[in-house]
């Protein structure tokens, strides 16, 4: 099929928003975001340089797909004569099957579904997505985009788990890796740049937080496991945590699996420390002298800068860091408290570049000290234009 003839929809559900861009001739007309605001579902348009918010009267965030159409056409981004023939839906599921991407057929939806329990964070909501999806697009073609594929290059000794390795295969128990399309977007964005150098980590902070090894282009490590759960704190998970807690805690509190499962993605890391996810309320609650929200923000600082040890250690050395994700775009209090102990790496932050930089970036910038440091650079990711390019 001609890819200049049609037009492309992307998907990308995730446990507390709903994202979708579309794309004519490879390029993107507009983007809609939808997302909780004051007790209401919000969505905001993007369309080249222009932003707006729009008021919608969906009650949830599941049915988000369905209204994706209409309001294209009210803000006159689709023409009433135009079809959207393909759609790429962003997939983050634990197995091997899921390292590749799938035209979504009833055998992938099945094999989506037997999935849920693995990770249901993210894989509930995809498949709610799924299921509007393809009744409001009946004719489309979906795509479903993997979210580890980029980690398919791992060497064989970062994918196993210190458990028999029989059992591993049998079960398909692997590290396997997520935030994929986002470290490749990237990569890619470096490459374009002349930016990139052979051995770089990648800090993608958003509610979901993962740190990536790239060397040469290639993911080599990363520290989310067979679920988006494992790894450094995040925002509402747990990150890595020794099974033997995690047992006390079901006997004393006389939980089903469901409920630590439920318990470790939504009620931990940042809010389960500090009582919020949110990054910018606890640097709030800090600066009034809220205790808990110091030490929720210490406890992240501290295990970011750990996993960004380890994937240099992996790596053999670091050239390049880069901040991406929302945090990382936007939370310059962050990012300087990150690089507070990465001197050792020879990475130092410019105070002053990082604090102008304005929250909205929409280009690669530098945040570290000119002829000082090795390049510690601030780039937004474009999941988006990745998943377009699958295609």
């Amino acid at each position: 099929m001609d890819m200049a003839s049609s037009l492309i929809l992307i998907a990308n559900p995730g446990s507390a928003s709903r994202k979708y861009a579309l794309f004519a001739d490879q390029r993107p007309r507009a983007t809609l975001h939808f997302e909780w605001q004051d007790s209401a579902v919000i969505c905001t348009l993007r369309r080249g340089s222009e932003q707006h918010a729009i008021p919608t009267t969906i009650p949830k965030l599941e049915v988000a797909a369905s209204e994706v159409i209409s309001l294209l056409h009210a803000q006159g981004v689709l023409k009433k004569t135009e079809q959207i023939d393909r759609i790429g839906l962003r997939i983050v599921a634990p197995g091997s099957y899921f390292l590749r991407d799938h035209v979504v057929d009833d055998d992938f939806a099945a094999r989506l579904q037997a999935a849920e329990s693995r990770a249901p964070l993210h894989i509930t909501a995809t498949l709610h997505e799924l299921q509007t999806l393809r009744e409001q697009f009946k004719t489309a073609t979906i795509m479903g985009i993997s979210d580890s594929a980029f980690h398919a290059s791992k060497p064989d000794y970062a994918w196993n788990y210190g458990i028999s390795l029989a059992l591993a295969d049998q079960h398909d128990i692997k590290r396997f890796g997520y935030h994929g399309l986002s470290v490749a977007s990237v990569v890619h964005t470096l490459l374009k740049a002349e930016k990139l150098s052979p051995k770089l980590v990648v800090c993608h902070l958003g509610s979901g937080v993962s740190v990536t090894a790239v060397h040469g282009g290639k993911s080599i490590d990363t520290t989310m496991g067979y679920s988006p759960l494992e790894g450094v704190i995040m925002s509402t998970r747990s990150g890595s945590i020794d099974p033997t807690a995690l047992r006390v805690l079901k006997e004393i509190s006389n939980w089903d699996d469901d409920a630590v499962e439920k318990e470790l993605n939504t009620n931990s890391g940042l809010l389960g420390l500090g009582g919020s996810g949110d990054v910018r309320e606890l640097l709030q609650r800090e600066a009034a002298g809220d205790h808990n929200a110091h030490l929720a923000l210490q406890t992240y600082v501290f295990s970011i800068q750990k996993a960004i040890g380890s994937m240099a250690a992996a790596l053999g050395g670091l050239d390049t860091l880069v901040f991406t994700g929302t945090v990382g775009e936007r939370s310059a209090p962050i990012r300087e408290r990150i690089m507070d102990r990465l001197q050792y790496l020879d990475l130092l932050l410019d105070t002053e570049a990082n604090e102008a930089l304005v929250p909205d970036i929409t280009r690669l910038a530098v945040v570290s000290r000119l002829a000082h440091s090795k390049p510690v650079y601030v780039l937004p990711t474009d999941e988006a234009r990745e998943m377009m390019h699958h295609f």
